[in-house]
């Protein structure tokens, strides 16, 4: 039997900070027509994952989650380590802002997780 995960069985929380910069973002920036927000592990570090959050266009293989406003795109394999998050935006006092995701499942995937078989994805097992 093979593993299928789905839009369904991501839980992903987006603060309102999130939403209206996103919003913004799309309703402002001609250059992002035809494209989705994208998040993407883009590494592994030990004390966890390290994320690629940006706008790209799809890809056949992406999940996409349906906002009101937005469509997020997930590749499986950041979908199946990143089930439960949430994506805030955030300013500092240095002027500096951007998209933050905090992954609930990081504790999990910390050091060298991958070790244990039955962490990784049922595909990874062939």
């Amino acid at each position: 039997m093979e593993y299928t995960i789905k839009p369904t069985d991501i839980q992903l929380e987006i603060t309102v900070e999130a939403k209206n910069q996103l919003s913004l973002m799309i309703q402002n920036d001609y250059t992002l027509k035809d494209q989705f927000f994208r998040i993407q592990i883009g590494g592994k570090e030990c004390h966890g994952f390290t994320y690629k959050l940006g706008f790209t266009t799809t890809d056949p293989a992406d999940l996409q989650l349906d906002f009101s406003d937005f469509t997020v795109l997930i590749d499986p394999f950041t979908a199946f380590y990143t089930q439960h998050a949430k994506l805030d935006y955030q300013f500092n006092d240095l002027g500096e802002d951007g998209f933050i995701l905090t992954n609930f499942q990081e504790k999990d995937h910390k050091g060298k997780f991958f070790k244990d078989t039955s962490k990784l994805p049922p595909w990874a097992n062939k």
